[in-house]
This record gives structure tokens, C-alpha cells and sequence, in this order.
């Protein structure tokens, strides 16, 4: 019992500094899958490296809002968030973030496009939003309006 709380703590203390390193500047990837369960997602690669994974046939029918969504994953990236997690497993936080993040850094119609989507009960069910879809919705709202990228009511 002891040899297992010793390797659980080693293990907490290792995920922990994982978490906390800041990431390399090297480049990110993207990769389409077809196959991809969701809009967009980031995963690690290699140990220096990351790639966006999308899925085109989601791209294609979630218009200008694929583009945020990618944008939301990139930012996991720049933000310095653990990568190695499946999106429906990141911290509100940590999508609250990205999610700040990619509303001040892509083009306000793909801001609203994703805000149209996420606000829409008659989406394509097989178009996965993460969270709850109105409260994200909001704080992307107020995320844009505040960094000024917000156009139009």
C-alpha cells in the first residue's frame, strides 16, 4: 500500500510540473481528420510539438465559426494549458480562457458566427459544443464587446 501512495504522489508531482512548463516556440500543426469527433481540438504530438486536429465535413457545415473554433484550440496552446486532455475534460477555467482568448483574436464574423451556432437549438446535433452552449455563448459575447472585436448588435 505504501509503494502505491509513493507512486501516486510521484505521479501527482510529475503531471504537476508538467502542467506548470511553459510551452516551446515551435510551431503547431493542423491536420484535417474526417474522422475527428469534434469541430477542432489540439493534441500534443511529440514532446515539443502540437497540432490542431479538425474535422473538414464540421468545418464546412459550421461555416466561419470552424475558424473560431480553431482559434478557441490554438489557444490551449498560447494560454500554456495541459494538452494532453480531451476538451470535454478542461477546466471551465481553462475554456473560459480560450475561449476570451480566440474572441479577441479572430475576425469579429467568426466570433459571431460561433456565437450564432452556439445559440442555435436547431444546430447539427453531430456539431459538438463543449459546456453549456447559451453560458459560453455570453461570455464570448462580453469577451469581444470588452476587447473591442464585437461588431454589430
Amino acid at each position: 500500500m505504501k509503494t502505491l501512495s509513493i507512486k501516486l504522489v510521484t505521479l501527482c508531482v510529475l503531471l504537476t510540473a508538467i502542467s506548470g512548463c511553459k510551452h516551446s516556440n515551435k510551431p503547431i500543426w493542423m491536420i484535417a481528420d474526417p474522422l475527428h469527433p469534434e469541430i477542432a481540438s489540439i493534441r500534443k504530438h511529440s514532446y515539443d510539438s502540437y497540432i490542431v486536429v479538425y474535422n473538414p465535413d464540421y468545418c464546412e457545415r459550421s461555416g466561419d465559426a470552424c475558424n473560431f473554433f480553431i482559434g478557441h484550440a490554438n489557444a490551449h496552446y498560447m494560454l500554456n494549458h495541459t494538452l494532453f486532455l480531451r476538451p470535454k475534460f478542461y477546466t471551465s477555467q481553462d475554456e473560459n480562457k480560450a475561449d476570451c482568448y480566440a474572441a479577441k483574436y479572430a475576425k469579429p464574423s467568426e466570433v459571431r458566427s460561433a456565437v450564432k451556432l452556439m445559440l442555435d437549438d436547431n444546430r447539427d446535433p453531430e456539431l459538438i459544443i463543449n459546456g453549456e452552449p447559451q453560458v459560453r455563448a455570453q461570455h464570448i459575447t462580453d469577451c469581444a464587446k470588452q476587447t473591442g472585436n464585437w461588431s454589430g448588435s
